[in-house]
């Protein structure tokens, strides 16, 4: 136990106890199950060993939750600097789990990639349930430089991760922001330094509406100048471009558009054609009254927009608009094989081999016809970044490093 920490894990288990709600539970575990008062500790392993970690020191333990031979998930729980193991949230599994295995898993520095909204909520609910304030949120969990340019009338919106490195810019995909790539950005450091736009009509980007314009500009040509404004305004040109699905297209068609401002591409599971369709996102509400009635009427899509979720004046929503999505998906479908092809800047194409979006043979004739092409496989789906965060990072440092 830290000595400065004037609070027994007794004072801690019960004021967590009181803390714990459905807007701190872990969406994915609302996906399988609601959270319910009768088991207030479902879906809150993860940050309530953060917590823990915050107040006594110590390790982060993660093991696997199993149901008989089915794996379940993952459990988080500490080891106090004593050795003590200690887990809070154990009283969750009631119908017959277990908790199996358990490794030391080191605290990544820098900004939580996931749940740092939950985790800074259960901090505050925490301190007032203890009558006291907590430690400082580790310096590590500052937030990244936000910058804003002036394109056209409009504000787009990025986030400067830092360092004295060489400059990576990265593009996100639909649904998500700047901020998605804060966990590729800290892996990266120090050589490298991570600039992340919030595109047009995505996170704090303004949407892209012109006056007399009964649309909003969701153009190829928009998205490509877009960034290009960012490399250019802020003195970036030649930079290493990133872009995950529509910000891969983005990226390799501004090499294909401005090669000068490109020096090489990193493409996450996108091709060079593109047929999805996001009209499902249709259903999702506009707004609900609080934040876990969001999460519930999201259902299983949850877990991957919390970086999305923001409370209004009027309600809980999202910061995106999902007309504005299809929209902006609808301008992506087409034959981009001329795009790729225009350049021949080292690349490096990742795709996830549970991918829905990009297919195994795909991929392969993208990097046999592109020269200066490599091609890396990734057991994850389409967000590879998210879906092995530390595969992912390993591969995108070991390209830029042979640059």
């Amino acid at each position: 136990m830290k000595p400065s920490t004037p609070w027994t894990l007794t004072h801690i288990q019960r004021a967590l106890q009181a803390s714990w709600a459905a807007d701190t539970c872990s969406a994915d575990d609302v996906a399988r199950a609601p959270w319910r008062p009768a088991n207030p500790a479902w879906g809150h392993c993860d940050i309530t060993a953060l917590v823990v970690n915050d107040l006594f020191g110590g390790d982060l333990v993660l093991g696997q939750v199993r149901l008989g031979d089915e794996g379940r998930g993952h459990h988080w729980w500490n080891r106090l600097p004593g050795g003590v193991e200690v887990d809070l949230t154990r009283e969750q599994f009631r119908l017959g789990e277990t908790v199996v295995g358990g490794r030391i898993v080191t605290r990544p520095p820098g900004p939580l990639a996931r749940r740092r909204q939950e985790y800074l909520l259960l901090r505050r609910r925490l301190a007032q349930q203890l009558g006291s304030t907590l430690p400082e949120v580790p310096a590590e969990e500052a937030e990244p430089v936000r910058g804003c340019l002036e394109l056209a009338g409009r504000q787009l919106s990025y986030v400067d991760f830092g360092g004295p490195g060489r400059p990576l810019v990265a593009l996100h995909g639909h649904f998500c922001e700047g901020r998605t790539f804060a966990h590729l950005a800290r892996e990266l450091a120090p050589d490298w330094r991570v600039i992340a736009p919030d595109q047009r009509g995505h996170g704090r980007s303004d949407r892209p509406t012109l006056p007399g314009a009964e649309k909003p500009d969701y153009s190829r040509s928009g998205y490509v100048e877009d960034a290009a404004a960012v490399l250019d305004q802020l003195g970036l040109g030649g930079a290493v471009v990133l872009g995950h699905s529509l910000g891969g297209v983005n990226a390799y068609q501004l090499a294909a558009r401005h090669p000068h401002l490109v020096s090489a591409l990193v493409i996450e599971d996108i091709g060079a054609v593109v047929d999805d369709d996001l009209s499902f996102c249709l259903v999702w509400p506009r707004r609900a009254p609080t934040r876990a009635a969001l999460i519930e009427r999201l259902g299983d899509a949850a877990r991957y927009l919390t970086d999305s979720i923001r409370e209004f004046a009027d309600g809980w929503g999202l910061a995106f608009r999902p007309t504005d999505m299809v929209a902006s998906q609808r301008q992506l479908v087409g034959d981009h094989w001329d795009d790729w092809l225009a350049t021949d800047c080292p690349a490096l194409l990742v795709r996830g081999t549970l991918s829905d979006t990009l297919d195994a043979e795909h991929a392969k004739q993208m990097a046999a016809r592109r020269r200066n092409t490599q091609l890396v496989e990734l057991p994850a789906g389409h967000t590879v970044h998210q879906g092995d965060p530390t595969g992912f990072a390993l591969a995108v440092g070991e390209f830029l490093s042979s640059l």
